[in-house]
């Protein structure tokens, strides 16, 4: 069973209808649904966005504190700053677009309750949320939102006590990955987009963190750096993503292709391959 643990909905640039004609063509059989996190946003097809992309991994990678600035930049203001563009950060996180489409479609659809800790509300709108059906855990934004680790103390504590997973997108704060494994060591956790923007630091952590996995989503990769992590970590400890719609071109036009390519061009027994496209994810929701 292919499982996408990592994707957001946002019908004005992909429908529920399209996106499952997307999963149907390419066998997945269910998606996590996360709310938007910006505005509307297409990305032009170019080789001075790809010269961009292969730059800050190559940053990332091999001079950190370079990319981490770079890193840093692309938020700003409560905008999101991306190849000469601006996208509105949407603050408070519109859970009640996931639980549509899950009610749409409860046989397809799980959900991640998202968090902004920075509101006061925002706890009990998320203790609310994981007790619908097909919610499965709870999202965080440190980067966007732009708070400490720290901040998720409250959400941890209840993820951790209710057996509830945790995925979070990173921000650039100093050792920030190691914070939640720490100090709730039955939390179970996934860092986005293969611990962006720690990378090769967060692999060599997690390794050896038995509750901590990391997620294959994003254009922030590519096919070299999910070999490179699934070869640090194990292919017991990598989740299948796409992170879509974000990285479209086009209004209803997504390629699941690209994202799914990463995984079958690893030079992995397809027994190891069926772990980290679904089995290890329905393992953490149980």
């Amino acid at each position: 069973m292919i499982v996408d643990c990592h994707f957001h909905v946002d019908e004005t640039m992909l429908t529920l209808d399209k996106m499952l004609e997307g999963m149907n063509e390419n066998n997945v059989t269910k998606t996590a649904l996360i709310a938007p996190m910006n505005e509307t946003m297409f990305e032009v097809e170019s080789t001075y966005q790809h010269n961009l992309q292969r730059f800050f991994r190559f940053l990332i990678l091999n001079a950190p504190q370079i990319g981490l600035k770079i890193y840093d930049g692309l938020v700003k203001d409560g905008f999101f700053n991306l190849y000469g563009h601006s996208y509105k950060i949407f603050t408070k996180p519109r859970n009640d677009l996931v639980a549509a489409a899950i009610d749409r479609f409860p046989d397809r659809f799980l959900g991640w309750a998202a968090v902004n800790p920075m509101i006061p509300e925002s706890m009990e709108e998320v203790e609310s949320y994981l007790t619908k059906p097909g919610f499965i855990g709870v999202k965080a934004h440190p980067f966007m939102h732009e708070y400490s680790i720290k901040s998720l103390d409250p959400v941890a504590a209840l993820c951790e006590s209710k057996g509830k997973p945790m995925i979070i997108h990173l921000s650039s704060e100093k050792d920030s990955y190691k914070y939640l494994p720490e100090n709730y060591p039955n939390l179970k956790l996934i860092y986005a987009h293969a611990g962006l923007p720690f990378w090769k630091k967060l692999w060599n952590y997690v390794k050896d963190q038995p509750n901590v996995f990391v997620d294959t989503s994003s254009d922030y990769l590519n096919a070299s750096l999910v070999k490179q992590a699934v070869e640090s970590l194990g292919y017991r400890k990598v989740l299948f993503g796409c992170d879509g719609p974000y990285g479209m071109k086009k209004f209803n036009e997504y390629d699941y292709s690209s994202k799914k390519g990463w995984i079958d061009s690893l030079q992995l027994p397809d027994d190891q391959k069926e772990y980290i496209i679904g089995k290890n994810f329905l393992g953490l929701i149980n």
